[in-house]
């Protein structure tokens, strides 16, 4: 799981697809693509937690619902049912369809350090004009921890171009993390909001993306056309809080709950 996105720009497409239609495509796609090789032997594919962080106004929230044309989300990732000895702290960027990543590896042990950092080389007026760290995201927008989100990705690679991906999203989770910095959680402690009513599908779907380091190639152009994809926005974050707000909060009193 080390492999470093941190330098990849890329063009980010997602859709909603019925399990059907999701196993009829991995079995098209075998042609020219293969499993990602960060997949466990004799696994289809690993789970992955992203740990979101927000402004207690939900700024990120905001800009993500709302579709703001360039916008950023800071979070940390890791790999797997439980922490292992790594995590990634991570700025993702987002101009119109354009997504591209800052982000590094740290020894889990190093985690709260992030947090107590010395910015007396960068003056107010620099930072505000260019943040280019998950941690100085962080600091300068007073945001913490909001949210946990897990799920299971099933993730291909291309074998034709020099960068593309292919992943199926399922079982997402999430727990509210209520601004602690602990990365280990309980299975019975996360809510599942991928079910058919929270998504508004017949049935609980796959969150398919297509993601590529340049303009669409053809073989993406002819994977849409042949299985009639349509795009859809599907913020994992977004469909937590929303879910969250909706279980919890009268619709009087959400733009306060945080």
């Amino acid at each position: 799981m080390s492999q470093d996105l941190s330098k990849i720009r890329r063009y980010e497409l997602k859709y909603t697809v019925t399990e059907e239609k999701a196993a009829a495509i991995i079995q098209y796609i075998k042609g020219f693509c293969a499993l990602d090789a960060h997949v466990p032997a004799g696994e289809t594919g690993y789970i992955v937690n992203n740990l979101y962080f927000d402004t207690p106004e939900l700024r990120f929230y905001h800009d993500t619902k709302f579709r703001r044309l360039t916008r950023y989300k800071p979070r940390a990732r890791y790999y797997g049912e439980n922490i292992g000895a790594f995590i990634w702290p991570e700025l993702k960027f987002r101009n119109a369809s354009v997504i591209w990543k800052i982000r590094h590896r740290l020894p889990v042990n190093l985690w709260p350090t992030l947090f107590h950092p010395q910015y007396s080389e960068r003056t107010v007026s620099e930072v505000k004009n260019r943040l280019d760290t998950f941690e100085e995201v962080v600091h300068w927008h007073g945001a913490h921890p909001m949210m946990h989100v897990r799920y299971f990705r099933e993730p291909f690679v291309t074998q034709i171009e020099e960068y593309g991906r292919i992943t199926f999203d399922r079982s997402l989770a999430y727990r509210m993390a209520g601004g602690s910095l602990d990365l280990c959680c309980n299975a019975s402690e996360m809510i599942y909001y991928d079910d058919a009513v929270t998504t508004v599908h017949n049935e609980s779907p796959v969150l398919l993306e297509i993601k590529v380091e340049r303009m669409v190639p053809f073989w993406v152009v002819d994977l849409i056309r042949r299985f009639e994809l349509v795009q859809r926005p599907f913020s994992k974050y977004c469909y937590g809080i929303d879910n969250h707000m909706n279980m919890t909060v009268s619709p009087d009193m959400r733009h306060s709950i945080f």
